[in-house]
């Protein structure tokens, strides 16, 4: 039988290191109070004050002997736990982050590096085995000079595309020492098909997981093995690359980097709240007061939208039985806050069944650039811009004094959780 591999010489073949730094953050904690990291107790908590904070990583150490997972609570984590809890300094993170991709850069061109989340990287050394040596000592290098220079320890999956470098990260690299792993199409039915579970996969969440069992599909060999035909009718364009995923292709290449076209950005602002939600009140609170956020940023890019969207998660599942839903709606072209929270107010308004609410989030689409003021035959125009102007000056005043220097009186209520979030870095302490 004909397999998409038998061709090696259509195949992308590079040679990718997609490079984790173990535990980042509570790594970086344990560096600063001087232990190692994989000997730390350490749990990096939001609110750590707060029954409801949530784990947001966690110490080698502290999972494997505790359990403790991303996305844990802190009632969840019993007091008999040996684990030191501590708040997130999102700014020391970025800065570390910032020097460890540095070293990165050392070992490639940039145009063959590229910053995957905080703490992954991809890198392509194709070109730097005569300064450097070969892939496995290259991956040393970087292991041990970043471990030399900051104290974290990283772990590298290595292959000869992105998809079979994250996957060797993940699926080998990442479960023991020497933390290196390397996956190539030669190996992909002792790898790849070996992946446990589907949702294990790179690119394939719960939701496609569930599609494909529909379809008799329970392994990635088994997806290797289906109808591409039948998998690009049921997915589109994503089934036929399912398909070549399973049999280890991918034929993205780093210094290729994706642009968003201008009509598919969009700007958004998300919490996880840190109690449930179960009050009208309090929820149109907190997503006016997301709506605001959202709407400032619009505004500082000189842009408007025409979509606005909520997202709400629930902390257990609804009368309807989901764990979440999502609406929105389209609106006059605007970057007005009280515009976007007027479109906020009446989706939840619209859609929520008074069941308890963990997660909120606003998203505005179809965005453009802003190039004449939209008036409304309801409002004087002079009304119009007169609010248009005060938007901006309290942007303005908001930029050069801080958030809270003008706040809304309903951030004031039980509801709102502007004014503690304010100054926080990526929605955590600074």
């Amino acid at each position: 039988m004909q397999t998409p591999l038998d061709n090696s010489n259509i195949l992308p073949i590079h040679d990718i290191m997609c490079i984790d730094c173990k535990s980042f953050f509570a790594s970086t904690e344990a560096i600063k109070r001087g232990v190692h990291p994989l000997a730390a107790k350490i749990a990096v908590m939001s609110r750590e004050e707060s029954s409801g904070g949530l784990i947001l990583a966690a110490s080698p150490y502290s999972k494997q002997n505790y359990g403790v997972k991303l996305g844990s609570r802190r009632f969840e984590i019993n007091d008999h736990m040996d684990i030191e809890m501590v708040e997130p300094h999102m700014a020391d993170y970025v800065a570390l982050n910032y020097r460890i991709n540095l070293i990165y850069r050392h070992f490639t061109d940039d145009k063959d590096w590229y910053p995957y989340s905080i703490d992954e990287s991809f890198i392509d050394v194709s070109h730097s085995h005569k300064l450097f040596g070969n892939n496995i000592q290259i991956a040393q290098k970087i292991q041990e000079r970043v471990f030399r220079e900051t104290g974290i320890i990283t772990t590298v999956g290595i292959g000869q595309n992105p998809l079979l470098a994250k996957l060797a990260l993940d699926n080998a690299a990442k479960k023991k020492e020497p933390w290196l792993a390397t996956w190539n199409y030669d190996d992909v039915p002792n790898t790849v098909w070996k992946i446990p579970n589907l949702a294990d996969m790179w690119g394939i969440g719960s939701h496609t997981a569930a599609k494909l069992n529909y379809m008799g599909i329970y392994t990635v060999k088994e997806l290797a093995h289906a109808d591409v035909k039948e998998l690009k009718k049921k997915f589109g364009i994503m089934g036929e690359q399912l398909y070549y995923h399973a049999w280890g292709i991918d034929y993205s290449e780093i210094e290729k980097k994706y642009l968003p076209r201008s009509d598919n950005k969009g700007y958004g602002n998300s919490q996880i709240l840190m109690r449930d939600y179960t009050e009208l009140s309090e929820l149109l609170t907190v997503l006016s007061e997301t709506a605001d956020q959202v709407a400032t940023r619009l505004r500082k890019n000189n842009v408007v939208a025409e979509v606005v969207g909520i997202y709400i998660g629930m902390a257990t599942t609804d009368k309807q039985g989901r764990t979440h839903f999502s609406a929105q709606m389209h609106v006059e072209a605007t970057n007005s806050t009280d515009s976007i929270a007027f479109a906020v107010r009446y989706l939840l308004k619209s859609k929520w069944d008074g069941s308890a609410v963990r997660s909120v989030g606003v998203r505005c689409n179809r965005i453009s650039k802003k190039r004449q003021t939209q008036f409304n035959i309801f409002e004087d125009p002079t009304q119009t811009l007169d609010h248009e102007k005060l938007e901006y000056t309290i942007d303005a005043i908001r930029k050069k004094y801080g958030y809270k220097a003008l706040i809304r009186a309903s951030s004031k209520t039980k509801g709102g959780t502007a004014i503690d979030r304010a100054g926080l870095v990526g929605g955590h302490q600074a």
